[in-house]
């Protein structure tokens, strides 16, 4: 391989002064495996108690900002970005409530 190279083309570099350590190949994005990270740790009496009140209250406020933007529509005395305005503050809230959640989830697991 080397013999078809020109002695023109070759350019003479200077030894290196301690070998390369192999580096560990990453594994690209989306290709389904996690990158490397610690095991979540266990969840707690506390996380899991926050767990069911997120739960519960975002399940409602879920349920409260779907009938609101299914239905809310419809309401003569509420102008169009009156509705808007309400249902866009109710799925935020419902967003607030499931955030924490969802962190605790990620970040723990099951005993």
């Amino acid at each position: 391989m080397d013999a078809a190279v020109p002695p023109d083309a070759v350019v003479r570099l200077p030894p290196r002064q301690s070998p390369p350590k192999p580096q560990t190949a990453a594994a690209p994005e989306g290709n389904g495996t996690p990158p490397d990270r610690p095991a979540p740790a266990r969840r707690t009496g506390r996380q899991t108690a926050a767990l069911v009140v997120l739960g519960i209250l975002g399940g409602l406020f879920a349920f409260l900002a779907l009938a609101f933007t299914v239905f809310g529509a419809d309401d003569p005395e509420t102008s169009t970005g009156e509705w808007a305005a309400l249902a866009g503050f109710l799925w935020a809230v419902t967003a607030l409530l499931a955030w924490p959640a969802v962190r605790i989830l990620r970040g723990t697991r099951r005993t």
